[in-house]
């Protein structure tokens, strides 16, 4: 559902596994356009025809299926996990629970640009991945962009200020 406060949906790819909730343009894409922390969805109820709300610590996502049979596997699908979650750790903070989106503590965080994007991203680097955020307080929420597998990626110097992390999916400048 984009932009804030409209009704116009986009079409998206949804992906779901263990720690995110990933959002594409298409299947055939490799890196999200956001991601959403499994840890942090509070709630998943039904909304209305076909369309669905997750609720995170700090932000709501509303999702519309093709149909009320497929929005209805997704609910189930999403209150479980989120059940899951709490039930293994139910002493678990606001803030921890924000910080999840990196298993491990940040090796390097700061700002950076990047071709393609208008504005200055908050890049971490955690363990053998590279968060990609909008800003800081996206990263102190958990709420992300994508993440780059370091473990298909090398990084060269172009310049004295830029870089280029290759994976084989895509080159980031």
């Amino acid at each position: 559902w984009s932009p804030p406060r409209s009704y116009i949906y986009q079409k998206r790819w949804v992906k779901l596994d263990a720690d995110y909730l990933r959002y594409f343009d298409s299947e055939k894409d490799t890196y999200s356009k956001r991601l959403i922390p499994v840890s942090s969805i509070s709630r998943v109820s039904s909304i209305g025809d076909q369309k669905f709300e997750v609720v995170t610590n700090n932000r709501n996502f509303v999702f519309r299926a093709e149909n009320d049979a497929d929005r209805n596997k997704w609910i189930r699908t999403l209150q479980q996990i989120a059940e899951e979650r709490k039930s293994k750790a139910p002493e678990r903070t606001l803030m921890s629970l924000a910080t999840d989106s990196a298993t491990e503590p940040a090796d390097k965080s700061g700002f950076l640009e990047l071709r393609g994007f208008k504005h200055k991203l908050f890049v971490v680097v955690a363990g053998d991945k590279v968060f990609l955020y909008k800003n800081a307080e996206d990263y102190r929420l958990g709420i992300g962009i994508t993440y780059i597998e370091m473990n298909v990626g090398n990084v060269r110097e172009v310049d004295r200020r830029g870089f280029d992390l290759t994976t084989p999916y895509r080159i980031f400048r």
